[in-house]
């Protein structure tokens, strides 16, 4: 082979590797979730969230729409105040994060 074709081989290979890697960001794994899990609840009141593993961290994103307080390794306690929609954020301790959307209904 010659040198000229060298070079274009390492150019194609190098084009086919970005294209790759692009397509690999656009997978689900890089994407948040549309259409997230949601828990819903009515103002003025309380939900018991059960998880299948042990939390290490959660948080609501609106402090204003509800707040939540950790019942047991296992478990949230979503307090709701005022209708509207916020996120809940979970991680868990194998490293995992999961984010549900939390819809507070009037009471």
């Amino acid at each position: 082979m010659t040198r000229r074709t060298n070079n274009g081989l390492k150019n194609l290979l190098s084009i086919t590797a970005l294209v790759l890697s692009l397509a690999a960001l656009q997978s689900p794994l890089w994407r948040p979730v549309i259409g997230s899990p949601s828990v819903t609840a009515k103002s003025g009141g309380t939900v018991l969230f059960g998880c299948d593993r042990d939390i290490e961290k959660a948080t609501i994103l609106q402090g204003q729409t509800a707040t939540l307080s950790l019942a047991d390794p296992h478990q949230l306690v979503i307090h709701a105040h005022q209708p509207g929609h916020t996120h809940l954020l979970i991680k868990f301790k194998d490293g995992e994060r999961k984010l549900y959307e939390v819809v507070v209904l009037p009471g």
